[in-house]
């Protein structure tokens, strides 16, 4: 079986690639014993903005356009507003106090999150989501998010707390299904870049230590977006609706 006629084999492989990135800025970051908040983050943000223009280059070469990939506009619906509202609801643990918190910082910050926003979108709800649906619009969707999931358990080898860290996997899993639902419904990957940007910056800013606090907000939007999934799935879903699941370029 050729790899390029395997979506699940391409699949597992761009999963590697996400993960490629993180671990290129983390040895750097470890062999140059770099403590500065700034510089680290600025380790990162090149490091993603480089894995942006690798993705780019493997959506051209690939069989698809950019606009199968989901680059196209959209129509701003009711949901954004509860996404957003749920997001800010983390600002109730506070700003954080971090050592070489920043306006440098939170600039860099920002160019960091973004590139990952970019980064980890065009793979899971670009690369990842197209190709899988060549096996059904349900195993793109199901199938993107599990992996977007199993990428986090990484976050364990950087001696990250196991609590918060099993919690961010079950998050991550939520947030690929949910935003993998805005992609087959909107035909766009637009929005859930701005979302997964906007949430990693607000949880950068935030305090994230694993207190009661913390955890309770986790479970909060845990809560928000098992209702957003069951909402879009019914959307994409309708019972009584006769679909035709074999045409992949139906979805994106």
């Amino acid at each position: 079986m050729k790899m390029k006629n395997s979506p699940i084999l391409l699949s597992i492989l761009f999963t590697l690639l996400a993960l490629v990135f993180p671990f290129i800025a983390g040895v750097i970051i470890a062999v140059k014993n770099i403590s500065s908040l700034s510089s680290i983050t600025l380790i990162q943000f090149i490091a993603f903005a480089g894995g942006v223009l690798v993705t780019l280059w493997v959506m051209k070469k690939s069989k698809f356009s950019f606009r199968d990939f989901g680059f196209r506009k959209f129509k701003a619906e009711a949901w954004i507003a509860v996404i957003v509202v749920s997001e800010l609801v983390t600002f109730l643990n506070g700003i954080t106090d971090k050592d070489g918190f920043s306006a440098q910082y939170v600039f860099i910050l920002l160019l960091f999150v973004i590139a990952v926003g970019l980064c980890e979108e065009f793979i899971f709800r670009g690369l990842i989501f197209k190709y899988l649906s060549a096996k059904g619009l349900k195993v793109a969707i199901l199938g993107s998010s599990i992996l977007f999931g199993i990428g986090h358990f990484a976050n364990l080898l950087s001696g990250a707390d196991l609590l918060m860290t099993l919690l961010q996997i079950i998050y991550a899993i939520l947030f690929g299904l949910v935003c993998a639902e805005i992609v087959a419904k909107t035909k766009s990957i637009i929005f859930p870049i701005v979302w997964h940007a906007m949430h990693d910056f607000i949880a950068f800013l935030t305090d994230s230590e694993p207190n009661v606090l913390a955890v309770s907000i986790y479970v909060f939007h845990c809560i928000v977006l098992i209702g957003l999934a069951i909402y879009f799935w019914r959307a994409l879903f309708p019972k009584k609706a006769v679909m035709n699941l074999k045409n992949p370029e139906s979805y994106v």
